[in-house]
């Protein structure tokens, strides 16, 4: 009995903690009103519909996106026969930020690589690199709400 009694007054206690969502578009301090994707495939749409859904309407620094992307898969190292044992998966954003008047106010390149060993399994090769490169899109997303929200 005595244990219900302290998480019920523990969790109402903890309930007013303050406790707010890092990334929410009413408290993100830009509006993005356009983006302009020079490389358009699955990947740039899915790193360009993160950053825009904390895109707020009442901010008060609106802004122009141009992002390029790039996508490339390496081979560093064949085994005896030839074939690929290890690959490398490099992604690169280059973007520019520009206010509503055309002004650059940032110009960044971001860049996440990962190294990984081949598969025999070709099905699985697959949704492993489909894995990894959602998860190196995720980190240039966050790197990105993160640049546009320390922009004077």
């Amino acid at each position: 009995m005595k244990s219900l009694i302290s998480i019920i007054v523990l969790s109402i206690i903890l309930t007013n903690c303050g406790f707010k969502p890092i990334y929410s578009s009413k408290s993100s301090n830009f509006e993005i009103i356009e983006i302009t994707n020079n490389n358009e495939n699955k990947n740039s749409f899915t790193i360009e519909k993160i950053v825009m859904s904390l895109s707020n309407k009442d901010a008060s620094k609106k802004v122009k996106l141009e992002l390029d992307y790039k996508h490339s898969i390496t081979t560093i190292l064949k085994d005896s026969k030839g074939d690929p044992s290890k690959k490398k998966l490099i992604i690169s954003v280059n973007l520019k930020v520009r206010n509503e008047i055309d002004n650059i106010l940032a110009n960044k390149s971001f860049i996440e690589e990962f190294s990984y060993n081949v598969q025999s399994d070709k099905f699985s090769m697959s949704q492993y690199e489909d894995s990894i490169t959602t998860n190196l899109n995720n980190k240039i997303s966050n790197d990105i709400i993160f640049l546009l929200g320390t922009i004077k």
